[in-house]
């Protein structure tokens, strides 16, 4: 069902990135929007209220009133939940976030979905800014925020819709992959590995999934794939499209070579089809971010964007923000942010801060937020992966009682592992007593880089400020 210009559509759990990215873009086609959530925080909240779209603080029945025209409810929301019991009570259309952007948005253009367990908001983002530079006007959206742009979001004039393709699932009623919806023309796979364990039994459970992807490109279309990861070269045996292949090694189609870390970035060079294409470099650290720019190289260069152009666009990228993100620089104590939640994710940028500041000692504060990490599965994955930094400091675990009783993931036997080669290792259950301990401990030279997708209960603003407090008063 398409709405007209004019319907009313209420959003339940309106202020996350992703909804509320959609929220401002269906006012922006012309349709009344409300929205409500049970915390109602900024930066997204101020956003969508300058922009005069009504946000209400709390679920309420009442707020699903008769001249709702449409419901779209967001990932987090279940059964229980008063305005969506609400809605099913009243019959009104409903809808999830993956399809209305399919519906409104991605139907009719050419479709840029970015999939992969680790760099698709930082390629998408890589890729929408080359895009924009070139001056094809594209459209996009993105779990995170580019610092290319003012919003995780872009409705432009060309033909092009450039959209991370998340494998996570939709809505409480449609327990599949977001990406199923996003009509792909051109598709990215970075990488595939196990994640998501409350939704995916066991990677091959996630292999299906993408290989289901590939079979919905059309044959007209493009895909560009990982041949350095075993997961994606088996997905892609059954594709029935045209495949271009990148990576490190000498057998793929786009070749990354020469690879050198600057502090600033990484140089490194391109052949395609085993001919020299050009030199590039990126304000980014990481062979991982190397892949995520090759893969960016091709999609660009499909779309006919000249090698000069995609060369200026990625010096010219900006990042994204909480992706290996520089806060500051204060006491000579450099400060990191990070989205990393999986144990590759962890060590790859580890590695890659380790080889910028190869002369600092290290801080990694890791925060297991995320559902899988309540859980004990990655233990041993994560113990080699901190083990690369010199000082580990290992959170809470959030809302613990996700986890299976069996398998709980226990901070304290992951740090005694740590302690038991050498490293220095804490665990607190409080942010503030992190805070305390990273302000009593840390030195000048030191590299403080904190990994969350959760908020971390806001400690690395608490750190800054003690290091600008502690500035201040020398």
């Amino acid at each position: 069902m398409i709405l007209k210009n004019g319907a009313h559509i209420h959003l339940i759990a309106a202020c996350g990135t992703g909804m509320g990215s959609l929220a401002i873009m269906l006012q922006q086609r012309g349709f009344r929007i409300t929205g409500s959530d049970s915390n109602v925080y900024a930066p997204m909240s101020t956003y969508l209220r300058d922009v005069g779209i009504k946000l209400i603080e709390g679920f309420s029945a009442s707020n699903i009133t008769k001249d709702i025209d449409l419901v779209v409810i967001g990932n987090a929301v279940s059964r229980g939940n008063p305005e969506l019991e609400a809605t099913l009570d009243s019959s009104i259309p409903y809808s999830s976030m993956p399809e209305m952007l399919r519906d409104y948005f991605i139907s009719g253009l050419h479709s840029i979905v970015i999939s992969g367990t680790h760099g698709k908001t930082t390629t998408t983002a890589i890729m929408a800014h080359l895009f924009y530079h070139a001056g094809l006007d594209p459209s996009f959206f993105i779990a995170g925020i580019p610092n290319n742009f003012d919003h995780s979001h872009r409705l432009g004039a060309g033909k092009h819709f450039i959209i991370e393709g998340d494998e996570y699932d939709s809505a409480y009623f449609a327990k599949w992959s977001k990406f199923f919806y996003y009509l792909p023309k051109t598709l990215v796979i970075n990488n595939i590995e196990f994640d998501h364990a409350d939704i995916f039994a066991e990677l091959a459970d996630i292999i299906r999934s993408f290989q289901y992807l590939v079979n919905t490109v059309p044959g007209s279309g493009l895909i560009v794939a990982n041949s350095d990861d075993k997961s994606v070269k088996e997905v892609i045996k059954s594709s029935h499209t045209p495949v271009q292949t990148f990576g490190l090694e000498s057998n793929a189609y786009w070749q990354g070579y020469e690879i050198k870390t600057t502090t600033t970035g990484t140089n490194f060079k391109v052949m395609r089809e085993q001919k020299n294409y050009g030199d590039f470099w990126i304000p980014l650290h990481g062979v991982f971010n190397v892949r995520n720019a090759i893969a960016a190289i091709a999609v660009g260069n499909s779309a006919g964007i000249g090698e000069n152009e995609i060369k200026n666009g990625l010096a010219t990228f900006k990042g994204v923000k909480r992706r290996q993100e520089l806060l500051g620089v204060w006491n000579n104590i450099v400060v990191i942010d990070d989205f990393a939640h999986h144990p590759t994710a962890v060590e790859n940028i580890l590695v890659a801060i380790r080889e910028a500041y190869s002369q600092h000692r290290l801080w990694a504060l890791f925060e297991p937020a995320s559902s899988t990490n309540s859980r004990a599965i990655f233990e041993d994955d994560y113990f080699r992966a901190l083990s690369i930094a010199s000082n580990i400091v290992v959170g809470q675990v959030p809302r613990p009682e996700r986890a299976r009783m069996d398998t709980p993931f226990v901070p304290n036997r992951l740090v005694e592992k740590l302690k038991a080669i050498g490293k220095y290792a804490w665990h607190f259950d409080h942010s503030d007593q992190i805070c305390t301990h990273l302000s009593k401990n840390t030195q000048s030279g030191d590299v403080v880089l904190f990994l969350s997708n959760g908020g971390f209960s806001g400690i690395q603003q608490a750190f800054i400020k003690t290091l600008k407090s502690s500035h201040e008063n020398d």
